[in-house]
């Protein structure tokens, strides 16, 4: 073996120290950062961001509450709603089954998603402030066919798929999705989230689909994921149907995305059949529970 330099692992720190500052550093730069004017600025510029994700989560823009209705249909076309999900900027998602049986205005009772055909949107948000006594506003219908656009744009997915799924497409083609945590493109998450097969039917697929906005809402928020976001912003523009314009979504957007999903829960009731239709009838009293969890 050769001799030891002088030093020893002081020397090799230093040295490694040197071949960083040659090749990311000049002196100039050096003397620039240590300038009171620069560091001034960028203080600045780091007060100036503190000061919008403050506002962001702090000032209501774009309300606090918005009801996410997936279908397949455009919100001006006749359709009952797949997907009913009211989620609340800086708290958690609620999502209630398309069967529960609720008071429609103007229509009487019958299934919730029934509102989304009667009168559109609009009459949803109605009947769902019926339902949780809360104010609501705002909706985003989300186009299920264009889930494959809005994954593929942000690069793929992770999910945590709790037992095997097999589906098969408008094309035919069979998309075999095993259990455990999966990376999802484009056509896989689509069937992730209309599969209703397995023992829990529409109930599990309520599941899945807020497993999915969970996690496209981490994802897209995510540092690493940045570079996609303006691609996958135009993505999700171009598949939704909202009141909100683009700045008051945007800004509901980046509050869901700062303050995180704090719970998820699934409006409580009991499958009953009434007059040989299927209802889920809804548990006013642990809805209450499961309203004060997310979205009060």
């Amino acid at each position: 073996m050769g001799e030891r330099s002088p030093g020893g692992f002081g020397a090799i720190i230093n040295a490694a120290m040197k071949v960083y500052r040659a090749g990311r550093v000049d002196e100039n730069w050096e003397r620039r950062i240590g300038r009171p004017g620069f560091r001034r600025r960028r203080l600045l510029v780091v007060l100036l961001l503190l000061a919008l994700v403050l506002l962001v989560l702090a000032w209501p823009f774009g309300g606090s509450r918005v009801v996410l209705l997936g279908s397949d249909a455009r919100a001006d076309e006749a359709s009952r709603s797949d997907t009913i999900v009211v989620a609340k900027a800086g708290g958690g998602m609620l999502a209630v089954p398309r069967d529960t049986l609720v008071e429609i205005p103007g229509t009487g009772e019958d299934k919730v998603n029934a509102a989304f055909a009667y009168g559109g949107p609009s009459l949803m948000v109605e009947t769902l402030e019926g339902l949780t006594d809360l104010r609501i506003n705002n909706y985003a219908v989300i186009d299920f066919g264009g889930v494959e656009e809005i994954v593929d744009s942000l690069g793929g997915i992770t999910i945590n798929v709790e037992e095997p799924i097999e589906a098969t497409t408008e094309s035919g083609e069979i998309i075999s999705l095993a259990a455990g945590e999966q990376e999802l493109d484009g056509p896989e998450a689509l069937a992730y989230v209309r599969y209703r097969g397995g023992p829990t039917a529409d109930i599990g697929r309520v599941g899945r689909q807020q497993e999915f906005l969970r996690a496209f809402v981490s994802e897209a928020t995510s540092p690493s994921k940045w570079p996609r976001l303006p691609s996958t912003t135009l993505s999700v523009w171009r598949n939704i149907d909202t009141n909100m314009n683009p700045v008051q979504a945007a800004f509901f957007a980046m509050r869901m995305g700062l303050s995180g999903i704090s719970s998820v829960e699934i409006y409580p009731g009991t499958p009953e059949y009434i007059d040989g239709i299927s209802y889920w009838v809804p548990d006013e009293e642990a809805g209450e529970r499961a309203m004060a969890e997310t979205i009060e």
